[in-house]
């Protein structure tokens, strides 16, 4: 004890004389303007001591283990028996905890120690992410024996680590990795969970060995199969991230210059990353940088409305409609969607027969101002794509299909491409569900399914297999995504990684906002009683609600702001 804080003394006298050295006068100097990445800050890591309790040792281990992430987890294996240690796989599995203090139950003649963790997720050895629903409790058990000096060590444990969620905030950090779409034009990334000290080695590792089974047929990677990383160290020298790939990591031309551009994209989103030097066997992986894959397409700034019974556009500054020879809308439509490319628009009609329109197909020159309207003149021609009972609200995906479902008794999704291609997807998964949502992601790997099972709300995303075309092919397996979710009325996807699900309200109290990222956390927003209907073009903060007394509001700071009045519904692409 006389040591530490000796120790201590000496830092904080180091500390004030730093602090001594400070300029105070004197000219000002231009900086550089580059701010490198902050250091990830490390849990203090303290061994065993001397005559320490049962309790004492299991504890002091699970507080080692948190600062095990950032080295080789040595001082947490002091704490066990020469067998345990070696057996031990700390990576295998980390269960996050919600923070706070755990108590545990010492069964002494049994030798174990217990602990009922609440649970707020869990992450895998590759660091996806499953989020636990509030109230899920963990049953952790340590066996505990004396060794030769009489020591309490741990002589028993399941493979993993448990953290605290404050704790596994700070040496965790959350990061995309890039992969490409089946035409090779869009960027697909996956949320994975690493920890912060090497961050670029996880991070290249994880990304080289490809994506997880769920996404696997939805996307291509540059990496042919047993690819890997030569020197199992990425290092970054002024901003510079060196990455050695394997012999067997060296594809065709066309892997190699994607497989340049995953690695610059995932690697360059770190911190303290600006660039990436990558090689196969010491020879650069590609002679020049190619820049063939984009980012999703963001929806344009301008809606698609139902408003009086007609249809219009909303350009950020005023309400347009078609002009009355076009005609009003045909008696039952709801549920507006609006193309990528703003050609089209698709509805519901009566719940059973989702029909499209090219109305809006000129843009704002061919229409009227909302206020300038007189009698619509009959009702405006579409064209039925699907029909069916009770079908789910459409939406395109960024290839032109329109996607939807029967909400009762489903085994599958529609997919129905502008020339009227109907494709009829599996998905028997969702027998005995009510579907609330389909909706696709902008890259188009991906879909959105948002189901009721009883009275559960469920939120998964599929992967999309298509032809190099964009057909869509077939739907995988679901990867379930969010946690405590409540009855959802609508659902969109926010950015690549987020999704919003729109709860109901009653009275006056705020209808429930739930940001769900997929590979990652849940986070609960308060929308506004009566809203509706959601939609956004890129990022929780261009989120646009409309409630039911045709009030149009958008994000400000942390309320919302009204921008129209009077609109039945609002819809950006997507």
């Amino acid at each position: 004890m006389r040591t530490r804080i000796a120790a201590l003394a000496a830092a904080c006298a180091l500390a004030l004389a730093a602090c001594t050295s400070i300029p105070t006068s004197g000219p000002v100097s231009e900086g550089t303007g580059e701010v490198e990445g902050a250091e990830p800050i490390v849990p203090f890591a303290e061994g065993p001591q001397i005559g320490d309790s049962v309790n004492a040792t299991v504890s002091g281990f699970i507080q080692a283990t948190a600062a095990g992430f950032a080295s080789d987890f040595s001082v947490a294996r002091e704490y066990l028996t020469v067998p345990a240690r070696n057996q031990w796989d700390p990576l295998a599995q980390v269960t996050v905890y919600d923070s706070g203090a755990l108590t545990p139950d010492y069964d002494e003649g049994a030798g174990k120690v217990v602990y009922s963790v609440p649970v707020a997720a869990w992450l895998d050895d590759a660091g996806r992410m499953v989020e636990a629903e509030a109230g899920t409790q963990s049953q952790l058990q340590f066996e505990v024996a004396q060794d030769v000096g009489a020591q309490w060590r741990i002589s028993g444990l399941d493979d993993g680590s448990l953290l605290a969620e404050a704790t596994f905030n700070r040496v965790f950090l959350p990061v995309s990795l890039v992969f490409a779409s089946a035409d090779g034009t869009t960027v697909v990334p996956e949320l994975r969970w690493l920890p912060q000290t090497n961050v670029a080695t996880w991070a290249a590792r994880e990304l080289v060995a490809g994506p997880s089974p769920w996404l696997a047929n939805a996307v291509t990677t540059g990496f042919p199969a047993g690819s890997a990383l030569a020197v199992d160290s990425v290092v970054v020298t002024d901003g510079v991230a060196a990455v050695q790939l394997a012999s067997q990591s060296a594809g065709t031309p066309e892997q190699r210059a994607l497989a340049e551009q995953q690695l610059r994209l995932t690697l360059t989103a770190l911190p303290g990353i600006r660039d990436v030097d990558v090689t196969v066997a010491g020879v650069p992986l590609v002679a020049e940088e190619a820049d063939t894959l984009t980012r999703e397409p963001v929806p344009e700034s301008v809606a698609a409305v139902f408003i009086d019974g007609r249809l219009g556009l909303w350009d950020g500054d005023e309400l347009l409609v078609v002009p009355d020879a076009v005609g009003a809308l045909p008696a039952g439509s709801d549920e507006l969607a609006t193309s990528y490319d703003g050609t089209r628009v698709a509805f519901r009609v009566d719940r059973d027969r989702i029909v499209v329109s090219d109305a809006l197909a000129g843009g704002a020159p061919d229409l009227i101002p909302a206020e300038d309207a007189g009698r619509a003149q009959g009702t405006m021609e579409v064209t039925t794509m699907v029909e069916g009972a009770d079908l789910v609200a459409p939406s395109f995906d960024r290839y032109g299909w329109v996607w939807t479902a029967p909400a009762v008794d489903p085994d599958g999704v529609t997919a129905v491409a502008e020339d009227g291609t109907v494709m009829e997807l599996d998905a028997r998964w969702l027998a005995g569900r009510v579907i609330e949502e389909v909706v696709p992601s902008r890259d188009g790997a991906r879909v959105l399914v948002v189901s009721r099972a009883g009275n559960q709300t469920v939120a998964e995303v599929v992967e999309v297999v298509r032809s190099e075309a964009g057909e869509p092919l077939s739907i995988g397996e679901p990867l379930q995504v969010g946690a405590n979710l409540g009855r959802a009325i609508d659902a969109i996807w926010v950015d690549d990684l987020t999704v919003a699900l729109l709860g109901t309200s009653s009275g006056d109290e705020s209808a429930p906002l739930w940001l769900v990222s997929v590979g990652g956390r849940t986070t609960e927003d308060a929308a506004v009683p009566d809203a509706v209907s959601i939609s956004a073009r890129h990022g929780d903060r261009s989120i646009t609600l409309v409630s039911r007394d045709g009030t149009v509001r958008e994000r400000a700071g942390t309320g919302w702001s009204q921008i129209a009045t009077g609109v039945d519904e609002l819809a950006y692409a997507g």
